[in-house]
């Protein structure tokens, strides 16, 4: 009898231990709640004063999810390091380092990180090669408030050791359901359970409830409203891509079936040419700075030569890949969420062999189609979606000789020799397809990216600092369209039919250590928003020929989603009825992205506030894309 109460008095006071146990483990979130607090805090801080809206309103949901995942990664930790010191001291580094290379993303692509950059681990050695000439430069910009944030960090994690160093679970058991029942709920949440995903994203991120984007307009922002972990997982959220609420396939079909074939076909079958130019644009608009030479001097004059279109891009200052997705694919980023990259997230599998494409339809028609990068493979995916596409060959130029590079990359002139060598050895009368992708004006744009400057600055009132950046930029600038003179000349002297396409992907970052040259030129600062929007994201292409392909009246805005189907409707070929459709809806929308819309007379609208025309002409294109490019 004693020894059963003797047992009872026992296991009552293991279960004591274990409830304190379990007690003191509800409390290890609340140290790393503070990292979360510190890191956001400056993340706002420092990007505060060029990026971020102070008076934003934040999400109490987002918060809260924040610091839900926060307590549940604590409980993992804690279940495999089993002492509370180590699991403190291993989250409080872990923290420091992603808040660190979250600020370093946010100074060299002037967007945090989002969850989707993991696809970017195997691109790290080419990315490294983009910014290494500036890295020191970006990160004296922010090295002070990053070091006040690490010694804070610091601070707490020998705080935290001290706190937590009597938390230790003994119990094989608990460890076990410490990382299995977080594991079990991470599952829930973060997999593509509709239901589950409509609750949190109703309940927790009210997307029903947003009238329009207003302090939503870019990740910072939505990052500052939900918090950076809470704005992560909205993103995947919201990333994924649901069937429209209206879609119906009979329509969409129907749409396609009915699409009128354009019967002026100007352009016959040519040669095609395209020079996807790295950040060209045309920086001889900006009244407040002068230069000693017109920079794009072959590019002004060729627009008389030729036709002439304005573009609105879906990107600003990089992501290439989306700019060439558009126009291979005539496909318009508008549809998916701010930092989808459709290259990285629909490319994935094998049911992307042959999709709808540029490449597809040309190939049909008995063309050959090759494509030259002058950056990686793996960058962005481009080698496994060429693949997809079946582009009969393609040709990376990352490791040409010392003397073909002009700054960091191969330069525009070898770019240009290369097309020049392709065409005088192509066979005659072979249609050819051929699309090279420049790198001489990638960022960075360091004073001494160039051992000689043809052009210099001769009116400016901008500091010193960025005069030399403008000037670094301008060069490339310079370099690109000297070349676009002298592929044009050359065409002149070819017997078949030929034509170029010429077009500038993005704007350029224009940065100095902290200091970026767009904010203090009022070219892009004008008490008109939608103007300052339009600047911002606007480029222009131009499609020049060795023969007569008349002129264009209609239409004078074009994005990059239309301008190959532009083409494609101008040729004697039989083309996909996705881009018949395009053709002949170009009016109302003729390029736009998911901030601003321009109809073909250069009318602009707020992508969010079309009129009913065009949001009826949106609301197919929805339907139609997610019927080719995601179904």
């Amino acid at each position: 009898m004693i020894d059963k109460v003797t047992d009872k008095a026992t296991d009552k006071d293991k279960n004591k231990e274990t409830r304190k146990e379990i007690n003191r483990d509800l409390f290890m979130a609340f140290i790393p709640c503070l990292f979360l607090f510190i890191m956001n805090l400056f993340f706002v801080t420092i990007n505060t004063p060029h990026k971020l809206w102070i008076h934003m309103e934040i999400s109490t949901g987002g918060r809260l999810i924040e610091l839900f995942f926060m307590y549940l990664i604590c409980l993992i930790f804690l279940g495999i390091f089993k002492k509370g010191k180590t699991t403190i001291t291993v989250i409080g580094i872990i923290i420091i380092i992603f808040s660190v290379i979250n600020q370093l993303k946010v100074c060299f692509m002037d967007e945090p990180v989002v969850i989707s950059d993991v696809l970017y681990l195997n691109n790290t050695g080419e990315i490294f090669n983009i910014i290494e000439g500036e890295l020191w430069n970006q990160v004296k910009s922010v090295l002070l408030p990053l070091f006040i944030e690490t010694v804070l960090f610091a601070l707490l994690i020998i705080k935290g050791r001290k706190i937590y160093q009597n938390i230790e679970i003994k119990s094989i058991k608990s460890r076990i359901l410490l990382i299995i029942i977080p594991i079990c709920i991470f599952t829930l949440l973060f997999s593509p359970i509709q239901f589950v995903n409509k609750i949190m994203l109703d309940k927790v991120y009210q997307v029903g409830k947003r009238v329009d984007y207003n302090g939503l307009d870019t990740i910072y922002e939505y990052y500052t409203h939900y918090g950076i972990i809470g704005g992560m997982y909205g993103q995947i959220l919201e990333n994924r891509i649901q069937q429209p609420k209206d879609y119906n396939e009979d329509i969409v079909n129907a749409e396609l079936s009915n699409a009128k074939e354009n019967t002026e076909k100007r352009f016959g079958t040519p040669n095609i040419i395209v020079v996807f130019s790295e950040s060209f644009w045309d920086i001889d608009q900006l009244d407040e700075i002068e230069f000693n030479t017109e920079i794009t001097h072959n590019f002004n004059k060729l627009k008389e030569e030729g036709l002439f279109f304005n573009m609105i891009t879906p990107s600003y200052g990089g992501i290439s890949s989306n700019v060439e997705y558009e126009f291979l694919t005539g496909s318009n980023l508008m549809y998916f969420n701010h930092g989808f990259v459709p290259y990285m997230q629909l490319y994935r599998n094998d049911t992307y062999y042959d999709r709808i494409s540029v490449i597809r339809d040309l190939r049909n028609n008995n063309y050959r189609t090759k494509i030259v990068s002058g950056s990686s493979p793996l960058l962005f995916n481009c080698y496994k979606v060429y693949e997809y596409m079946q582009v009969d060959e393609v040709e990376y130029l990352t490791d040409v000789a010392v003397e073909n590079k002009k700054g960091q990359y191969v330069s525009d002139e070898y770019v240009t020799d290369k097309i020049i060598k392709e065409f005088e050895e192509k066979p005659k009368g072979e249609k050819l397809f051929y699309m090279t992708l420049t790198m001489q004006a990638h960022m960075p744009f360091p004073k001494d990216k160039y051992d000689k400057y043809d052009v210099y600055i001769t009116k400016s009132d901008l500091p010193e600092e960025i005069n030399d950046t403008i000037t670094s930029y301008a060069q490339g600038i310079y370099d690109a369209d000297k070349q676009l003179g002298r592929l044009y000349e050359y065409i002149q002297t070819i017997d078949e039919p030929t034509i170029i396409i010429f077009y500038g992907d993005h704007l350029p970052y224009l940065y100095n250590g902290d200091d970026d040259a767009a904010e203090m030129l009022k070219f892009f600062n004008t008490d008109d928003q939608l103007l300052n929007t339009y600047r911002k994201y606007n480029t222009q292409s131009l499609i020049l020929a060795n023969y007569d392909i008349g002129k264009e009246e209609e239409t004078k805005y074009i994005g990059p989603d239309l301008l190959s189907s532009y083409v494609l409707n101008n040729m004697d070929i039989e083309i996909s009825d996705y881009y018949k459709w395009l053709y002949n809806n170009r009016k109302e929308i003729g390029t736009a992205n998911y901030l601003i819309t321009v109809d073909s007379e250069g009318n602009l609208y707020s992508t969010l506030k079309l009129n009913e025309k065009q949001q009826e002409i949106y609301n197919l294109r929805r339907n139609i894309e997610y019927k080719l490019f995601v179904k």
